[in-house]
């Protein structure tokens, strides 16, 4: 008894490889503005995070609230940071970096929308709240209203590479972040 394969044995095996790779490396193929946005959502319950065990209450400090943890757009572009932007969060995956104006990779635009509509700062309270605008003219900690008002409805981000557009929403009272 041979113990080799036949030339007909080995052409199978070819075809059978083939078809296996011709259906599973177009699943491969990855879409930038989908990866950015599981990025970003990652980084938005990150800054929710620090807000809430990092809650920056200081009874000698009359205004502690301004200082809150916050996530700042800037064109396709973001910073976490607290204490008026002089101080940023740290990347988990790379300690020495901070995450000041990281870009998100495979965008063109980012645009907040709906509820958060020509806003570019997002801060959270000390109950992981979403509150709106810049917090440098907040006059109290628990504001609803003016600079660092409380998010009423949903908040929606908009990322866009060329017509592939990707939605986030962000839930007012939860923070809840979601992808569309």
């Amino acid at each position: 008894m041979r113990k080799a394969f036949t030339m007909i044995e080995l052409v199978f095996i070819l075809v059978v490889i083939g078809i296996l790779a011709a259906t599973i490396i177009p699943r491969t193929r990855t879409n930038p503005v989908q990866e950015a946005a599981i990025d970003l959502v990652s980084k938005i319950r990150y800054t929710q995070h620090l807000a809430l065990i990092n809650d920056k209450y200081d009874a000698a400090d009359n205004v502690w609230f301004k200082n809150r943890w916050q996530i700042v757009f800037a064109g396709n572009t973001y910073s976490i940071q607290h204490n008026n932007g002089v101080d940023f969060a740290k990347d988990t995956l790379h300690k020495s970096k901070d995450l000041d104006s990281v870009e998100l990779k495979g965008l063109d635009a980012v645009t907040l929308t709906a509820g958060c509509n020509g806003e570019s700062i997002i801060s959270f309270d000390y109950l992981g709240r979403p509150l709106l605008g810049t917090l440098a003219a907040t006059t109290s900690a628990y504001t609803a209203a003016g600079d660092g008002r409380l998010l009423s409805t949903i908040c929606t981000i908009n990322l866009t590479n060329g017509s592939k557009t990707v939605q986030l929403d962000i839930h007012p009272e939860t923070g809840y972040v979601r992808i569309r």
